[in-house]
């Protein structure tokens, strides 16, 4: 069983939520969450803070440590707006050349999983900004219908990893094919693990047991690098430590592209 790693791209900076609502809710949700015991005081005081903070991403960051353990990963952005991702087209721009020009895979974090005519259009945003179409996507907030594959495959994608099931909280499936796109269950993601640290390594290293039981050949996890600082500290060491355990499991980690060619060779 090999690991593809990869990060959705849910905020950039500051200003992208001066709209809307994020910022009360995250003080709102954070408070509840460390009265409940669920992080520590430090942790919580960053967070409170975290919203002054110019950038809200850690592309960067997350890059560097991938890069140490040398992770193919893949990078999800935005070309539209919905659900809480709010950052623009344009100031999204430097950030994607600059990640792909790192070496590092990048999609697109989809928000239309219902109409083709506005998913082509995000097909058709991304396609024109690196200026080749071989690439991936994910929906926000995981969501899809009945549908949404076989509308993913008619725009051109050449994978997707948007399903997941919620109800579950992680999802052992194998990749399959929709057309000519491959699809990539999510099996783990950080949002569905336990706020408790140590039952979010109890909970990654079950599923990852289960998942390798069942003959799992491709095992997908989707971390979100906005995490990856001290105001999500239980979350960013979780990643870190998940990352190092599978590293010393002595795991293989492979890039979508790469998994593809594997299943495409049979």
């Amino acid at each position: 069983m090999k690991i593809i790693v990869s990060h959705d791209v849910d905020h950039l900076y500051r200003s992208d939520h001066f709209k809307d609502l994020i910022y009360p809710k995250l003080w709102v949700r954070s408070t509840i969450e460390f009265f409940r015991g669920e992080y520590g005081l430090k942790e919580w005081y960053s967070r409170m803070l975290s919203p002054f903070n110019k950038v809200r991403h850690h592309i960067g960051d997350v890059m560097n440590f991938d890069n140490e353990y040398s992770i193919p990963s893949t990078f999800f952005f935005g070309m539209e707006n919905g659900l809480g991702m709010s950052y623009s087209l344009e100031n999204a721009k430097d950030v994607i050349i600059k990640v792909d020009a790192s070496g590092f895979d990048v999609g697109v974090h989809g928000i239309h999983y219902e109409n083709y005519k506005e998913m082509i259009v995000e097909f058709n945003k991304f396609k024109a900004l690196l200026s080749k179409s071989d690439f991936g996507i994910r929906m926000h907030y995981v969501r899809f219908n009945p549908n949404t594959f076989m509308n993913l495959d008619k725009c051109g994608y050449i994978f997707d990893t948007t399903e997941f099931d919620k109800t579950k909280g992680y999802l052992i499936k194998s990749p399959y094919k929709v057309g000519n796109m491959w699809e990539f269950p999510l099996t783990i993601m950080d949002g569905y693990l336990p706020h408790k640290f140590a039952l979010k390594r109890e909970k990654t290293i079950n599923i990852i047991r289960e998942a390798e039981e069942k003959g799992l050949p491709f095992l997908t996890i989707l971390f979100h690098d906005y995490l990856f600082c001290d105001g999500y500290a239980s979350e960013r060491d979780w990643y870190k430590w998940a990352i190092q355990w599978l590293n010393g499991e002595k795991y293989e980690f492979i890039s979508y592209r790469d998994a593809i060619r594997e299943l495409e060779k049979g």
